[in-house]
């Protein structure tokens, strides 16, 4: 039985990513170049791994028996490719993912030391809310991000490393009352309308992360208000007396400051936690273990907590 790695590596690819069309657009290959992969792979194997009569794309029994074992034979080829060139030059392309703060405060620094060790791999960073960096991790758009541990993502395969904890502030506009409070009690803030981060087409009052840390830190009612994906905009609004922004520390860091003032809260004892999420099922590059390693070591942010490792 003759048995070609690329064909394995070929399904492997049409399974991650849902489809023949989207992998062949990912791979470089014609689509009837990948069908004829995985009718190959079928013949040498003597079974059939996807129903074709089936969408979305189904795996059979068979299919779903061997694919973590396709999946070892591809992670084992790689480990062999890398400890035959361990001082090669690491290049080609890196797609990682990230949330806004994340990537103005913390990734610039990870990405200039990578540069000047491996000039010659080029990464992009792929900015997203927590769903849809989820999503770009679990089609293979992306092999690493960043992204919040809360709330959980769907996809229970992923796995993380936890990075840091960073705290809730209050963003308040210049000549807001509050401001004479060296920190801000919740109860304070039950009469201001919320400006969070968050998904506004959830239509979702408040952000996930917030509308979890107020509700957990005080049992009055919490006042509806506003979300958006970005902090410039969150500060925008703050910045024009549409309400107080409940955000994370970073993000308060990475929006100008003229207009806006942020201040602690004092008794809420909910944090942002951040870690570095991969798919452990699916073979990770060169590339990909230099930026984890890189993103593990590099040291958090000002103003955060470094999490420890789980044992």
């Amino acid at each position: 039985m003759t048995l070609e790695l690329a064909w394995i590596r070929t399904w492997v690819e049409v399974v991650d990513i849902g489809g023949f069309s989207r992998a062949a657009e990912a791979i470089h290959l014609s689509q009837p170049r990948v069908s004829a992969h995985i009718a190959n792979l079928e013949r040498a194997l003597g079974c059939t791994l996807i129903e074709r009569r089936v969408r979305p794309l189904t795996l059979t029994e068979e299919g779903r028996t061997l694919l973590p074992k396709a999946r070892a034979v591809l992670a084992a080829a790689d480990d062999l490719v890398d400890h035959s060139r361990p001082h090669e030059a690491i290049s080609g392309s890196l797609r990682v993912a990230s949330f806004a703060s994340a990537s103005a405060i913390f990734l610039p620094n990870v990405l200039a030391s990578l540069r000047n060790a491996h000039p010659k791999l080029d990464i992009g960073v792929f900015d997203g809310d927590v769903g849809t960096i989820e999503a770009a991790l679990g089609d293979r758009r992306v092999s690493v991000a960043l992204r919040p541990l809360r709330p959980e993502p769907g996809n229970r395969a992923l796995t993380f490393r936890p990075l840091w904890r960073e705290p809730f502030l209050v963003l308040l506009p210049a000549g807001h009352p509050l401001l004479a409070e060296e920190s801000i009690a919740l109860h304070q803030l039950a009469s201001h309308r919320m400006i969070t981060i968050g998904d506004p087409l959830l239509e979702s009052s408040l952000g996930h992360e917030a509308a979890s840390a107020l509700h957990t830190g005080y049992d009055a009612a919490i006042p509806a208000g506003t979300v958006s994906h970005q902090p410039t905009t969150l500060a925008a609004m703050v910045r024009a007396g549409l309400g107080v922004g409940v955000v994370n520390l970073l993000a308060v860091d990475m929006v100008r400051s003229d207009g806006v003032q942020s201040r602690p809260i004092r008794d809420l004892h909910q944090f942002r936690d951040v870690g570095v999420w991969w798919h452990p099922e699916r073979p990770l590059g060169r590339a990909s273990k230099v930026f984890l390693d890189a993103v593990i070591s590099a040291p958090v942010p000002e103003g955060t907590t470094a999490l420890a490792a789980p044992d």
